[in-house]
């Protein structure tokens, strides 16, 4: 489908919130959620727009990496802390209209790679370790963030064997569903709503980042994912139970109707399930 008419429109809006390219006036680019620069240039790519047919793109990617920090990592304010999801996010953005790569970018993955937690996850260090076994550990959402943007980038073995391990994290949280890390992830009756477009941890967003890799396909854990996901389809088509508020005027994110968007994801999934 073509979604130019919608790109447009959110183009449009780059001022929205005040701030450059829907930053807040005060500068914050993770805030209003939903609504801030990394979430509307991941949806802008989500519907197909690009750095070469919209120039205007890069420069808001341009504008994006003023929040680079000299270690690659990103901040979302002048005055926040430097947080692995808010690198993620922005990497999965960028790998989204058009898979911008450079040395920049490059840096950010190494920051990434370096800073993978024992448990195989990755996590926030807003809130210190010694406070329970459960904030101790990594931030399922956080851990999903990543494998999601490193699909962007041209991975070694030894960089697939890291990821592997937070597959394996992830797929245990499947099992466990409690609550986890610093930001309290867990898997409940919200999880299991179908979500589009892709800005929080969900069923829909889980299975289709794991569908990626190799091995959570062949995983029994993830299989029982896809079936909970496969049950939420009507005639092969996805059905958003819980679009965010602020997407839900488009049409791709309609709550309680069929998204053809949504569903293109959802045959990616199953591509991705039979090799193709």
């Amino acid at each position: 489908m073509d979604y130019s008419a919608e790109i447009k429109s959110i183009l449009k809006q780059k001022n929205q919130n005040g701030g450059l390219f829907w930053s807040r006036e005060d500068g914050d680019i993770h805030a209003p959620h939903g609504a801030s620069t990394m979430d509307t240039i991941e949806v802008l790519g989500e519907l197909g727009a690009n750095i070469k047919e919209f120039p205007i793109l890069s420069q808001a990617i341009e504008f994006l990496f003023k929040y680079q920090t000299s270690d690659g990592s990103f901040k979302y304010s002048n005055t926040s802390s430097k947080l692995p999801c808010m690198t993620a996010r922005i990497l999965a953005a960028l790998g989204r209209v058009g898979g911008f790569q450079d040395s920049r970018t490059e840096k950010s993955y190494q920051q990434l790679l370096e800073t993978q937690s024992p448990d195989g996850g990755w996590r926030c260090n807003t809130v210190k370790l010694g406070k329970s076994p459960e904030t101790d550990a990594s931030n399922p959402g956080t851990t999903l963030y990543i494998l999601d943007a490193f699909r962007f980038r041209e991975n070694s073995k030894e960089d697939i064997e890291k990821f592997d391990k937070g597959i394996e994290f992830l797929l245990k949280h499947w099992i466990t569903k409690k609550p986890l890390g610093p930001c309290t992830f867990g898997i409940g009756n919200r999880f299991l709503k179908v979500e589009y477009p892709f800005l929080r941890y969900n069923l829909f967003y889980y299975v289709y980042t794991l569908s990626f890799y190799s091995k959570a396909r062949l995983d029994d854990r993830f299989q029982d994912a896809h079936q909970s996901l496969l049950k939420k389809t009507k005639n092969g088509k996805m059905i958003l139970e819980n679009p965010h508020r602020h997407w839900r005027e488009y049409e791709f994110a309609r709550k309680g109707r069929i998204s053809e968007l949504a569903t293109l994801r959802w045959e990616e999934i199953e591509r991705n399930l039979i090799g193709k």
